[in-house]
């Protein structure tokens, strides 16, 4: 069982979005299996009296599959027959740098082709005797390995996240699960640290191929701890993140509805930027880069959407409660938006921009009551949903479970920490 073993960490959050295509989560353990172009060729044994040969491919940027499998030597014909027999189970403009691809020949035909469409999933062409090609879905066998990484806040959050080896999908999903307590661009101090227990998955040859989901996380921030553990209610589709007390992580309300965002103006009396006298600030500016994308702060329903003067483009919706919430100066709204809709916690609703009466791109975010401003950094939703009845009982027993495996976890860090140990590495 592997372990990461405890690194300096982070002050301010540096936070990119990190946007995964299913076939690109891992291509630096790729980059060990497939040279970066068609030039490994691998002869293998003859078939049907032909001589037979493996090419690995990794697409690059502006590959197409008709264009590879040209270069490769494959005839038109075949490249038309084999790319139409694949779009039915992935779309071939779907595809993304990184991609691996196996091409088998039989002499100089086609014989097979093996398109990795997911770290779990690859996509197998095979010849058939009247000569179609005909596509199936085939699985890989992936092992989940668990891995405990923790660190101490004294630079940037990133930072110490890198150092302690966390992927970047794991870094976003603790911060995510921890945004609706947590103001990353307030609250992270020196000295205080995390920890996250997660998946690492490797595949049938032993190779690190990508990440799964987060069974545990905690943050220490000021000397008050805040563990987080992954649970799926009874009857619920997707698991979440509950406290050890058994509360939803969920609030009402995002404390920030746009990523990597940096607070630049309070709420309250400010001296306006643009009209330049005093005047009431009635939410908060978040300054992020044009078309970041804004997130609905709580589920609600849509009471306006367009542009509203001084605001600009402007999203307002409605929550239960008495609760609104406003969104100013995007550069566009989300496309199908309108009056009316319904919209989920975390949906995009827009993007960030500069349109009305703005002095650069931010995102100007309010929260009213009853119709009165409030300031959006110090509303108080109180606890997320608590879970009841035998999900008690089997949340309890889960928690329990993973805090074994922390305890035996963190046990082999120690272990591999002694200076013997070190020395035997």
């Amino acid at each position: 069982m592997r372990t990461k073993q405890p690194l300096c960490a982070a002050l301010a959050l540096g936070l990119v979005v990190w946007l995964v295509a299913p076939a690109a989560e891992a291509p630096e353990a790729r980059a060990e299996i497939a040279p970066p172009a068609s030039i490994l060729v691998t002869p293998l044994a003859p078939i049907l009296g032909a001589p037979s040969t493996t090419r690995l491919l990794r697409l690059a940027a502006g590959d197409t599959l008709k264009s590879v499998l040209a270069e490769a030597g494959v005839g038109a014909e075949e490249a038309r027959a084999a790319i139409a027999a694949i779009a039915p189970l992935f779309p071939p403009r779907a595809l993304k740098p990184g991609q691996e691809m196996a091409l088998d020949f039989i002499g100089l035909e086609l014989g097979e082709l093996r398109l990795a469409t997911g770290i779990d999933r690859d996509i197998v062409v095979t010849r058939a005797g009247d000569g179609r090609y005909i596509a199936r879905p085939r699985a890989r066998k992936l092992t989940r390995v668990p891995e405990l990484a923790a660190g101490v806040i004294r630079t940037s959050l990133f930072e110490a996240a890198s150092d302690a080896g966390v992927p970047m999908p794991v870094l976003s999903e603790m911060i995510g699960a921890f945004s609706y307590d947590v103001d990353f661009q307030r609250d992270l101090q020196p000295e205080d640290s995390f920890e996250v227990l997660y998946d690492r998955l490797y595949d049938e040859h032993g190779k690190a191929v990508g990440t799964g989901e987060i069974a545990y996380a905690a943050m220490t921030l000021s000397g008050k701890t805040l563990r987080l553990y992954r649970y799926l209610p009874a009857g619920a589709r997707m698991a979440e993140f509950f406290t050890a007390a058994g509360e939803s992580a969920k609030k009402a309300l995002l404390r920030t509805p746009v990523d990597g965002a940096r607070l630049s103006s309070g709420f309250g009396m400010r001296l306006h930027p643009i009209l330049g006298y005093t005047k009431m600030h009635r939410g908060v500016d978040f300054a992020a880069p044009p078309g970041s994308p804004i997130m609905a702060a709580s589920d609600g329903v849509v009471e306006s959407a367009g542009a509203s003067g001084a605001y600009g483009n402007l999203v307002l919706l409605k929550h239960e409660g008495g609760y609104e919430t406003a969104y100013a100066h995007m550069s566009r709204i989300a496309r199908g938006l309108r009056p009316g809709m319904r919209v989920r916690q975390g949906e995009v609703i827009g993007y960030v921009g500069a349109t009305g009466r703005a002095s650069g791109p931010h995102l100007h975010y309010e929260v009213r009551l009853q119709g009165e401003p409030m300031n959006p950094m110090s509303v108080k939703t109180g606890p997320g949903q608590p879970l009841s009845g035998a999900d008690i009982a089997r949340f309890q027993a889960a928690t329990q479970a993973t805090d074994r495996d922390l305890l035996a976890l963190r046990a082999e860090t120690i272990v591999a920490d002694l200076p013997s140990a070190r020395l035997a590495r």
